[in-house]
């Protein structure tokens, strides 16, 4: 077991996983009149009532009327109940205060996503309305992380039209964005790996800057999966409200791992060889088996597919070289680490969602110690693999 008092000693802690908790109204202050008007209605509203209690809560302890509640956040800023209420979260909406929660938890940088914002436009028929959506929400989070260098903002770029999904990422690229999340699903049709994405692929690379698949985008349980024709009840969630379902767990590595079949074995990454990848709140259970089944894919069944004899290397290889992984708090991370090595995992504490845990940093003590990580395994866990996969 490991003597180390604790890993922040003395180390560089980069979280590969935070998030903003959008306020009502917060995406539309950014869009355009027409964009605005015709945004998918939120489920997020004072209308709601349920809702409009989040809301009051937050908007008391925000307007500094309930200091005992912030300090109580800030005395335990993972672990404290009341943050089942993200929106009164320390840091969770305001930038000014989450420059102070890093400082908290003691971390150098934190990439920051959205949590909701997207749904009011991913889906939607009209391209003025995804495209305007996405220029909006990239506005949005990189105002959010604009004071705050350790603060690096994630985007959004929409596959849906490969010619304005370039337009909408020299946008994002202007703003200062740190990577772009895409969907994971197939989109109008396409593969991932379609030539017609290459010149986006083309761009950040040249850029520096990582795509990234992040749970909430074609990864979660189907809602037809979950039609029972009962009501469900989230006991003891005084919220009644939960982002991430235990029925998501199971599936989330499925369109991953379609994702990462077409990237590989169509060979975007050997195009691109200088193009990370991001895999984030998605697990990572399912990498030592994706590992295995690439490399069989390729050299047991793959004898009659001509493209696969122009990959220079075996398909576990691009993963290793080219894409890196955020386990979840609750995985056993040690032994994920022993069957794929020391270049892949990532820190990360998904705050301030409740599935990040009340303890991340003392869960992934826990299972790296348990197999003895080594200095260096370490290091590339909590700063090297982050620093690779964004170009720090």
């Amino acid at each position: 077991m490991s003597t180390q008092q604790s890993h922040r000693e003395g180390r560089i802690i980069h979280d590969a996983d935070s998030h903003i908790i959008e306020y009502p109204g917060w995406l539309e202050s950014y869009c355009s009149d027409y964009v605005k008007t015709n945004l998918n209605p939120s489920r997020m509203t004072v209308d709601n009532p349920i809702f409009k209690r989040i809301i009051d809560q937050a908007d008391k302890r925000l307007a500094g009327n309930d200091p005992e509640l912030t300090e109580t956040l800030k005395a335990n800023i993972f672990g404290a109940r009341e943050k089942l209420n993200m929106w009164a979260a320390f840091g969770a909406t305001k930038k000014e205060e989450r420059s102070e929660s890093l400082d908290i938890m003691g971390v150098s940088s934190q990439l920051v996503f959205p949590s909701i914002a997207m749904a009011r436009f991913s889906r939607t028929p009209d391209m003025d309305v995804m495209y305007g959506g996405a220029d909006a929400l990239n506005r949005g989070m990189a105002d959010f992380c604009a004071d705050d260098p350790r603060l690096l903002a994630v985007g959004h770029v929409p596959l849906n039209d490969p010619k304005r999904a370039q337009t909408c990422l020299k946008k994002a690229l202007k703003l200062g964005i740190r990577t772009i999340w895409v969907i994971a699903d197939s989109v109008e049709d396409r593969s991932p790996a379609h030539i017609d994405y290459d010149p986006l692929w083309a761009i950040m690379e040249e850029a520096g800057v990582a795509v990234t698949l992040h749970i909430g985008s074609g990864v979660n349980m189907p809602p037809k999966y979950m039609n029972t024709g009962e009501e469900r009840d989230l006991k003891g969630n005084p919220f009644n409200i939960e982002s991430t379902k235990a029925h998501d767990i199971p599936v989330l590595h499925h369109a991953v791992e379609r994702w990462l079949t077409c990237m590989i074995y169509h060979g975007v990454l050997e195009r691109f060889p200088r193009l990370k990848v991001g895999i984030i709140e998605l697990g990572a259970n399912w990498l030592p088996t994706t590992l295995a089944n690439l490399d069989i894919g390729r050299f047991h069944l793959g004898k009659f597919d001509a493209s696969l004899d122009k990959l220079s290397l075996k398909p576990s290889e691009y993963i290793h070289r080219q894409v890196r992984v955020a386990p979840l708090h609750f995985e056993n991370t040690g032994w994920i680490l022993r069957n794929v090595g020391k270049d892949i995992l990532m820190f990360n504490t998904d705050y301030p969602h409740p599935e990040g845990g009340s303890d991340p940093f003392g869960d992934y003590e826990r299972s790296l110690d348990a197999v003895d990580a080594t200095p260096q395994e370490l290091d590339n866990f909590y700063s090297k693999n982050y620093e690779d996969y964004l170009g720090l």
